[in-house]
């Protein structure tokens, strides 16, 4: 299990990965959330983690016809099923899916104006590596954009506090770095990048849209063995029925950190 936090990751199963597929759908109201890479016409943008790859696919109309997305993802299944949505979308000659099984990035240095990572740094073995591989694929002056969780942060009701510390300190062999978002912003600089800034994006689900992110996280608990059968029952009991209630909340904040390389 010591390697948990990547493998789950390379190997996905049927009902995690359709989760997986629902979650990662990139909706118009997340756009804001590329304001800070000002993405023009014409760049060269990575998507670093690209997994079922509807935000690269989003990427490359932002690029248009004269623009390159480059998607890297360790999972074969999620390149083969963003290479078929990306002909479907008759984007293929604008986007390119790599499949890698390590964190080096195929592409030449000072190749690519835009970096893209989006919840991926909590789970990498080697985030300074990765960080320095943004540096050398990015031309001078251009700018990566992390967003991601720090699950130091998140809120579950009907969960109390002690509680949600119990569930995801459970969960937390699925993660390399799970306070990944606080710890950004100093990590860019320390990796050579200036003009580090840092926001918050914030959210409330009161419906239950954010039981899927719970239920990933009870798969790792049960794979993990963190926690005894009876009590994640009782744990993921209790959601269910505030979701049918209506008084269900889940909040995780997304830290959006931008930079520049010199």
């Amino acid at each position: 299990m010591s390697t948990y936090y990547k493998d789950h990751w390379a190997e996905i199963d049927e009902t995690r990965l359709e989760r997986y597929e629902a979650m990662f759908v990139w909706r118009a109201e997340q756009d804001p959330s590329l304001t800070a890479l000002d993405i023009a016409e014409s760049h060269s943008v990575l998507d670093f983690g690209s997994g079922p790859g509807f935000l690269s696919l989003r990427l490359a109309e932002l690029v248009g016809a004269d623009g390159q997305v480059h998607g890297v993802e360790l999972n074969e299944r999620f390149v083969a099923g963003a290479r078929a949505r990306a002909s479907d979308a008759g984007l293929e000659d604008r986007v390119t899916f790599h499949h890698v099984t390590d964190e080096q990035i195929p592409l030449p240095a000072e190749s690519i104006d835009r970096v893209v990572c989006k919840n991926v740094l909590e789970y990498v073995p080697d985030v300074v590596h990765v960080l320095g591989q943004f540096f050398r694929v990015l031309k001078p002056g251009g700018r990566v954009l992390v967003m991601d969780s720090d699950w130091g942060f998140v809120l579950v009701n009907p969960w109390s506090p002690d509680e949600v510390r119990e569930f995801f300190g459970a969960a937390a062999g699925a993660f390399r770095e799970p306070h990944i978002g606080r710890r950004a912003p100093m990590l860019l600089r320390a990796a050579g990048f200036t003009d580090v800034d840092v926001s918050i994006s914030a959210f409330a689900d009161t419906e239950g849209r954010a039981m899927r992110v719970l239920r990933n996280m009870e798969q790792y608990v049960r794979d993990l063995e963190a926690l005894p059968v009876a009590r994640v029952d009782a744990l993921m009991g209790r959601l269910e029925d505030a979701v049918e209630r209506g008084d269900f909340l889940f909040s995780l904040p997304q830290f959006l950190v931008s930079a520049r390389r010199p």
